[in-house]
């Protein structure tokens, strides 16, 4: 079971009319540092509006077809993990795994990971909606 101690909700705009396939983080200042401890992704069936601007929810259909790149410094240290695989609340609709799986001291660069779908999403002016747990450098949180 992961422990809840530091947390912060993390975005993805998808924006209006866009044909890429690939989506990166934005600078996470208070993530720089941090060793992250778990990543967990939200749905369009477990939240009606993303956390910090409101926006709507990425598209069930392409939530499907997404999947997760995160680089620590210069190094790929997870490649094209399905984000389905990170959402761990069973809301009789979507796939759902029993924990999402636990990183354990991986700082990310934030701006260098992404997600990628297959072929342009379905939806645009939408968001991804991430909850990170972590541990700050000076131990806060461990």
């Amino acid at each position: 079971m992961l422990s809840l101690k530091l947390y912060q909700a993390v975005e993805i705009p998808v924006p209006t009319s866009s044909t890429l396939t690939r989506y990166y983080f934005q600078d996470q200042p208070q993530l720089r540092n941090a060793t992250i401890n778990a990543i967990q992704v939200y749905t369009y069936n477990t939240l009606s509006a993303t956390p910090l601007s409101g926006s709507a929810m990425v598209a069930a259909s392409d939530m499907k077809k997404s999947f997760l790149t995160l680089y620590s410094g210069d190094l790929q240290v997870v490649w094209n993990i399905p984000l389905l695989a990170l959402n761990n609340i069973n809301n009789a609709t979507d796939p759902y795994v029993f924990e999402v799986p636990i990183i354990n001291g991986i700082v990310i660069s934030w701006v260098k990971s992404f997600v990628s779908l297959p072929t342009a999403p379905s939806t645009t002016n939408v968001a991804y909606a991430f909850g990170v747990y972590y541990t700050l450098p000076n131990g806060i949180g461990s």
